[in-house]
């Protein structure tokens, strides 16, 4: 409770984004389900969209139209989840072609021990450096999962590739 009695500012914000929810929740998902194509998917950008919301809201933001706000959001998440699915299909190979690859011969000298140069790591370098280069997720993703600004996020990665460079 607030100093006049009512509800704080948190609760507040959860209790609209809770209204949000039950009235554009259907609406969303399907918008997100044409987008990515999979249910699953569609599901996690649903959650991701209404959480992000339920983020603004607490910020204070206040949509002048609640439809195209949360749609905006939706087509945000639905973008950066394509690009991350997009990322992560160049980067793997699949497990026969692999096998099926002949490697060339190689200097040993010149093979970089990636293992210990990532345990060699900060553990903040470590984790930003395996969202973004691993799972493939954007700089505004790594920024919401560590809870940083998306330039801290830019600069964590940055940091994190010069340090493994270094170590090479």
């Amino acid at each position: 409770m607030d100093a006049s009695g009512g509800a704080s500012g948190g609760s507040r914000s959860a209790a609209r984004a809770e209204e949000l929810y039950v009235a554009y929740a259907r609406n969303v998902f399907a918008f997100c389900l044409r987008r990515l194509g999979a249910r699953e998917d569609a599901e996690d950008a649903l959650q991701t969209t209404f959480l992000n919301a339920f983020r603004a809201l607490e910020r204070g933001v206040v949509p002048l139209s609640e439809t195209a706000w949360l749609f905006a959001i939706a087509q945000n998440v639905c973008l950066t989840r394509r690009r991350s699915a997009s990322r992560r299909r160049r980067v793997e190979l699949p497990s026969d072609a692999a096998e099926s690859v002949a490697s060339p011969e190689r200097d040993g000298a010149l093979l970089v021990d990636l293992g210990g140069a990532l345990r060699g790591l900060p553990a903040r370098q470590l984790v930003a450096i395996v969202l973004r280069d691993w799972r493939g997720l954007a700089y505004a993703e790594i920024a919401d999962e560590l809870g940083m600004s998306l330039s801290a996020a830019e600069t964590l990665v940055h940091r994190a590739r010069r340090s493994l460079r270094a170590a090479a």
